[in-house]
């Protein structure tokens, strides 16, 4: 039986409207429909932060092995789950196997900004559920990571409170009306979203995880997502993140800096701070990391 982790209700940078709306009660409802809709079906439901995985399509590896046995023409052993990573991946060859695989999410407590970021990945997202856009009311307000004052934005939470009051309470506005009033950090009420799993490993985790710059409660949210794919499939996710994880940025640029400036290993130690002899004996990959490799703050480390 799944049981959901409430514990991002103590988010310290998110304000629930508990007294407008019975957060609980719909969570309580949540967790015992994800139960009858996907974990007793048989589904691997997983969690972590405020992000589940409702759905794996390619649940243990089978649907990517049978396509990848009729990819490449191996009729024998189409079960073989292992062929897609280590004759597709690690050659570098077609993705077709886990192109029409998909993750269904569903996000609890995230906020109108990182929804904004996430919808702008069209690719391999087959569906989405907006919800909160037209009748469903905010839950609360995320207090923007980057926020030095907070005190500056407890108004906001009486902006949110006020769109229900209007919209709810009173009914003096259709809600789809009211909404214009929102604040930009309003918390959505529960919503979905689904991804291709090629578009998560290129795009989505490349883009908000691996290289630096994204907004930090998207980062966040995406990170809960990846740890949720990983719950999910570590051997598939662990082999796809070491194909594509975030050392690709630092290794582009130290080749790009190597091929520029061609520098001997006698300067790399020197860059490193070590004897040069001593240098012939270590790793040259790490070294080319630590010197080359280094990356620049974002923008967001620089502001932080």
């Amino acid at each position: 039986m799944f049981q959901l982790d409430r514990s991002f209700l103590r988010h310290p940078r998110l304000q629930f409207l508990t007294d407008l709306v019975p957060v609980e009660e719909h969570l309580a409802n949540i967790e015992r429909f994800i139960n009858l809709c996907y974990a007793d079906e048989g589904w691997n439901v997983t969690q972590h932060g405020r992000v589940v995985a409702l759905r794996g399509t390619d649940q243990h590896r089978l649907s990517s092995a049978f396509k990848a046995s009729l990819y490449l023409g191996k009729y024998r052993d189409m079960a073989n789950t292992d062929r897609f990573l280590h004759s597709m991946v690690s050659a570098g060859h077609s993705y077709e196997p886990i192109r029409g695989e998909t993750v269904l999410f569903l996000y609890l407590g995230v906020g109108k900004t990182v929804y904004d970021h996430l919808v702008t990945y069209t690719v391999g997202r087959p569906t989405r559920i907006a919800g909160g856009q037209r009748a469903n009311v905010p839950w609360g307000f995320e207090l923007p990571v980057e926020a030095k004052n907070p005190e500056e934005y407890e108004e906001e939470l009486e902006r949110i409170r006020n769109v229900i009051r209007l919209a709810k309470q009173e009914r003096v506005e259709q809600m789809q009306a009211a909404r214009a009033k929102l604040p930009v950090g309003y918390i959505m009420p529960p919503f979905l979203m689904e991804f291709s799993e090629e578009a998560l490993i290129k795009t989505v985790f490349r883009q908000r995880l691996f290289e630096k710059g994204a907004q930090g409660a998207t980062v966040e949210v995406v990170a809960d997502m990846m740890q949720a794919c990983l719950a999910l499939d570590p051997v598939k996710w662990n082999f796809l993140i070491d194909y594509h994880g975030p050392h690709l940025q630092q290794w582009e640029k130290a080749m790009r800096t190597l091929r520029k400036e061609r520098y001997t290993v006698r300067q790399l130690a020197e860059l490193a701070g070590v004897d040069p002899r001593a240098a012939l004996d270590l790793d040259l990959y790490q070294l080319l990391m630590e010197t080359l490799g280094k990356l620049p703050p974002s923008m967001w480390e620089r502001m932080r």
